[in-house]
């Protein structure tokens, strides 16, 4: 994720007008995302990183 962090910044500030509906326009999506990679980052070793849980799903 840290090659490609900066076109997840551009890519969600392409959405200014669905984000200036969220709140009171003080969105910044750099901050947003770096609020999340880091802390995944630092726990795989590299500057940004992407957490995901997994739930396993029983149908029988």
């Amino acid at each position: 994720m840290t090659d490609s962090f900066d076109a997840g910044v551009a890519s969600l500030r392409a959405h200014g007008a669905y984000l200036s509906g969220l709140g009171d326009g003080g969105f910044d999506a750099e901050e947003f995302l770096e609020g999340m990679a880091r802390p995944a980052g630092a726990r795989l070793g590299v500057r940004y990183g992407a957490a995901f849980e997994v739930f396993r799903i029983d149908l029988a």
